[in-house]
């Protein structure tokens, strides 16, 4: 019993540390400085082409996703932050331009439902296995039981002769 309460401990305390990893690695932004043309290609493929059904413009030959790279460069060129330019084309076309979702607030759950998922999974499975009692071979039948498995067996035995002999 004691193992048991301890696996089942054990499946919460990795589901609650897989958690909070998660929202670590989710609410970090990534760090280093990146180059201009750098920049422009990781923001060319976070916004999504107007004309495009949810296509980053980065991938799309529209006319309007090669003005929309141009654009890019020519903010990245000139100091705006890559909020900045995400805010510019959220006002421009709608927050539905936006390929990627935020660190803050609900949009958070994007990044971390996936580990939750997993870890949820694999708490459960550790819970299931833990449950599971082994099955014992080794029973041994009472003397009543042992009678009785013998009759249904004689039983069974001489309905599948009768079936051999009647075909």
């Amino acid at each position: 019993m004691l193992k048991a309460t301890s696996l089942r401990r054990f499946s919460w305390l990795l589901l609650v540390a897989t958690f909070v990893t998660a929202l670590i690695i989710g609410s970090v932004g990534r760090s280093g400085e990146q180059s201009s043309a750098d920049r422009a290609s990781s923001l060319a493929s976070s916004i999504a082409c107007p004309q495009c059904s949810g296509q980053p413009v980065s991938e799309s030959n529209a006319p309007i996703a090669q003005v929309i790279r141009a654009e890019i460069k020519n903010q990245v060129d000139s100091g705006l932050t890559d909020d900045e330019i995400r805010a510019f084309y959220r006002a421009q076309y709608g927050d539905w331009v936006d390929l990627n979702p935020g660190n803050d607030g609900i949009e958070i759950l994007v990044w971390v439902s996936p580990f939750l998922i997993a870890s949820v999974a694999i708490g459960g499975m550790i819970l299931a296995f833990s449950r599971r009692k082994d099955a014992s071979t080794d029973t041994e039948l009472s003397d009543d039981l042992q009678e009785r498995v013998q009759e249904l067996r004689a039983t069974y035995e001489s309905r599948q002769s009768d079936r051999g002999q009647n075909e």
